[in-house]
């Protein structure tokens, strides 16, 4: 591209270069997600300088460039010619995508910046996103960051593998890495301004330091505690939260829905999943027939909560064994299920069926046809919509008590079945998922558990609003679980 057509591109990227604010295209959205903060933090304090941001496509990594930018012009008040934004994803430059993020940088250094990074006072922050999609972004990269030292890089990208391999040995000890994942059900919360943004933050944090102390210290006194506290100062404030709850295992975390209707989440949702399984996976891993990955979804979508065979999905869906294997492993690297292994004691069996949930519930409802008010009055729907919503959480819950070093989470099943087990140096705990009263249950797999693994106490997450506390068992209801993770 030469350097006039690619100077009128980026102006149009970079409106605040003209005086103008940040453009809506770019930021979207006003509301800042918790993990804004968490990022913008990292921005400013990282000695690293290249902050890599990974996550699903529609997840808000554009809108959160736009709202970090923002914040640079207007709370950090670094001069607007200082900040450059490229995405990759524009058609002209995914039209000859080669070299295009060292002309745009020369062409902002030229042009806009007018002097060269050794003479600017002060840190030159450049945003690219979709990174993955410009060839040799690594090398690029750092070229830059070698020979300047005062430039910061903010990369995104929407595949979970590809972005951390394109950078290999290039990049260790230069880059940062966030993982951004659909919105969790305390945004909604924060969002609709049930409990105002810092005190949804801050009861939030103390339900989960509860929880962190409880099971390090093999005690459920402290999670109690706060569990009732909670459950107490907030009864006037309940019916909207478990309002939001239902609303939220209907149409999941993405950002999009959060001012759609039911329905029009379906549309949403559903045309956002064909776009990124027909065209983005189809075109990075070269599948000739998408059409096929999406039929191995609906049939994961169809067994959620059961183990999984292969071999049965294989044939249902008409494919090879090895088909699906590569067909598991593109969804995950474009962050669309999560694996659950069986637990064996001190590491993951390599010998039983995994089993595997859609990472979005609003996913999970728009390929089950479940995306409906009525599928909350229907308890055979309700049951796996609840368990895929708990296991996204408790995966987030996992990141949080293992110091971000493992989201993973596994399933008991030994005389008994337990849902989820989150397993660490210093804790062992198993959750099992009840739609109705869990009290009534006999809850076989989590005693025996308890028992046999010598586990302190246990979870139970009802969705009957039931807190309690009996033989080791903590009943926790969904609203306040869902909002603790």
């Amino acid at each position: 591209m030469d350097e006039a057509t690619l100077l009128a591109l980026l102006n149009r990227m970079n409106l605040w270069w003209g005086g103008e604010g940040v453009q809506k295209s770019l930021k979207k959205a006003d509301h800042r997600r918790r993990d804004f903060y968490k990022i913008r933090e990292r921005l400013m304090t990282s000695s690293r300088p290249i902050l890599t941001i990974r996550g699903p496509r529609q997840v808000g990594k554009t809108t959160l460039c736009g709202q970090l930018i923002e914040s640079l012009l207007t709370e950090e008040r670094i001069p607007s010619d200082r900040i450059l934004y490229l995405t990759i994803e524009n058609s002209a430059v995914l039209s000859n995508p080669e070299g295009v993020i060292e002309e745009a940088i020369e062409t902002f250094k030229t042009n806009i910046l007018q002097r060269d990074f050794r003479d600017v006072d002060g840190t030159v922050y450049v945003f690219i996103d979709e990174v993955q999609k410009a060839p040799n972004w690594a090398d690029t990269l750092k070229y830059y960051t070698d020979t300047y030292s005062n430039l910061q890089f903010v990369a995104t990208g929407s595949i979970s593998t590809l972005i951390k391999s394109d950078a290999g040995d290039t990049l260790i000890g230069r880059m940062d890495e966030q993982i951004m994942m659909p919105m969790k059900f305390i945004e909604y919360v924060r969002y609709e301004s049930v409990l105002d943004q810092e005190t949804a933050y801050d009861e939030s944090t103390e339900l989960r330091s509860k929880f962190e102390e409880s099971v390090k210290e093999g005690d459920s006194t402290a999670l109690r505690g706060a569990l009732s506290r909670f459950f107490g100062v907030h009864e006037s404030e309940k019916p909207q939260l478990q309002r939001l709850k239902d609303e939220y295992l209907l149409k999941g975390g993405y950002p999009g829905v959060l001012t759609e209707t039911v329905p029009d989440s379906y549309n949403l949702l559903d045309t956002d999943l064909r776009n990124t399984v027909t065209g983005d996976l189809a075109n990075v891993f070269q599948v000739e027939k998408p059409e096929k990955v999406l039929r191995v979804l609906s049939l994961l979508a169809a067994s959620t909560g059961a183990k999984v065979s292969k071999s049965s999905i294989a044939e249902a869906a008409d494919v090879s064994r090895q088909t699906v294997d590569a067909y598991l492993d593109h969804l995950d690297e474009f962050y669309l299920i999560n694996r659950c292994p069986k637990y064996s004691g001190s590491e993951y069996s390599s010998g039983g069926l995994p089993k595997i949930y859609l990472q979005d519930v609003g996913i999970y409802n728009a390929i089950n046809g479940t995306l409906a008010e009525s599928t909350l009055e229907n308890p055979d729907a309700l049951g796996p919509i609840f368990e895929t919503a708990v296991c996204d959480h408790t995966r987030r819950l996992q990141f949080y008590l293992s110091n971000a070093q493992n989201a993973g989470i596994s399933y008991y099943d030994s005389g008994g079945e337990v849902d989820f087990v989150l397993d660490g140096n210093e804790y062992l705990v198993p959750i099992e998922v009840k739609n109705g009263d869990s009290t009534s249950r006999s809850l076989r797999g989590l005693k025996r558990f308890l028992e046999e693994r010598n586990a302190e106490f246990g979870i139970c997450v009802n969705n009957s609003d039931v807190l309690d506390h009996e033989d080791g068992i903590v009943h926790v209801p969904a609203w306040i679980y869902l909002f603790l993770c």
